[in-house]
């Protein structure tokens, strides 16, 4: 997977990518776990933090932060190898699952870093999945909001910038609609 070159020590990261014609990439419950459990498998292993992310049926967003001079690249190319490999040989298929290359955005300004949590947690209610972020079990919401200890998401890089989980909440879950998301892409 060819990703850009801007991947360096302590840099932030939206990372994105939806299945081939918008088609599901997850299609139960088992696949989403299996994408979690390699994402944790990797992002140990080339230590990168997982600050915020949602898998949603045909597409996914992580924000990341890279801890070391290399790993973004590796990290996200072994994810969508594995999974790929992985989901062709539960449901017999081949080729290819994702619609292209990763998309990278790297995040550069507060005000980016803080809309980019809000985007990632909220996409499930926007699309009409669930009433509230909290109620999907593919994001790393349950982990901000204090109802699940999973491990997989660095929160407390995110929280710190808050008063506390009540006040990160809000911002979540406040005015979501009234925001034009097409600035952060």
């Amino acid at each position: 997977m060819d990703m850009p070159r801007y991947f360096y020590k302590n840099t932030y990261h939206h990372l994105y990518n939806r299945g081939v014609d918008k088609k599901k990439i997850f299609f139960d419950e088992k696949d989403y776990l299996y994408f979690m459990r390699k994402m944790t498998e990797y992002k140990k292993k080339y230590l990168i933090k997982i600050l915020c992310y949602c898998l949603m049926p045909n597409h996914f967003h992580l924000f990341v932060k890279q801890t070391e001079d290399t790993g973004i690249s590796e990290f996200i190319r072994d994810l969508i190898n594995a999974y790929t490999r992985g989901t062709n040989v539960r449901y017999k298929s081949k080729g290819f699952l994702f619609e292209s290359k990763t998309k990278s955005k790297i995040i550069t300004e507060d005000e980016y870093y803080r809309w980019i949590c809000k985007y990632i947690l909220i996409n499930p209610v926007t699309a009409g999945l669930v009433i509230t972020a909290e109620d999907w079990e593919y994001s790393s919401a349950k982990e901000y909001f204090g109802l699940k200890q999973e491990g997989l998401t660095d929160i407390d890089e995110i929280l710190s910038r808050y008063k506390d989980t009540v006040d990160f909440k809000t911002f979540i879950t406040t005015d979501f609609r009234k925001f034009d998301y097409s600035v952060l892409f």
